[in-house]
């Protein structure tokens, strides 16, 4: 019976064992490998942060003047839009009044002149009713003249 606590003899390795430890081997190495591509990935990682962060504040410090720009040139447009809107808004309320008056203006010349032709169609016929009677009156008149000549004459002649 073997002793525990001495060490057993080797026994020669069969091709199995060879090939486990050569593939533990291998993999060990590619594990060692890859922690080092890993390490010099963290590495590049690290600085391109560096980098990024650097360029992040560039922009920032140069950028943030010119977003200040921005937002005050929005703020001024949206202002002057809000001026031009109520301008508009006022001479848009302009015109309609001054429409609306203008079509009271128009119904009430309208309505005036309808009476002015009415009353130059009184007047004209007034003066067409006056100028007859004038006319008929001068018809009497000299008819009455002529009959006071003739009555003249045959009182003159008799009286001579």
């Amino acid at each position: 019976m073997p002793r525990p606590w001495f060490p057993q003899r080797r026994m020669p390795m069969v091709w199995a064992e060879v090939i486990t430890a050569i593939s533990t081997a291998i993999i060990a190495l590619v594990v060692l490998a890859v922690g080092v591509m890993l390490l010099a990935l963290q590495r590049e990682v690290r600085a391109l942060m560096r980098t990024v962060d650097r360029t992040v504040d560039h922009l920032d410090r140069d950028a943030r003047p010119a977003l200040d720009s921005a937002r005050k040139l929005v703020d001024d447009a949206s202002l002057l839009v809000s001026t031009v809107r109520s301008e508009t808004d006022g001479i848009v309320h302009s015109s309609k009044d001054v429409r609306k008056r203008l079509e009271q203006l128009i119904n009430r010349t309208e309505d005036r002149l309808h009476d002015l032709d009415a009353l130059i169609d009184v007047v004209q016929t007034e003066v067409e009713e006056t100028a007859l009677d004038v006319a008929a009156a001068l018809r009497t008149t000299r008819r009455g003249a002529s009959v006071f000549r003739s009555m003249k004459r045959a009182f003159l002649k008799r009286g001579r």
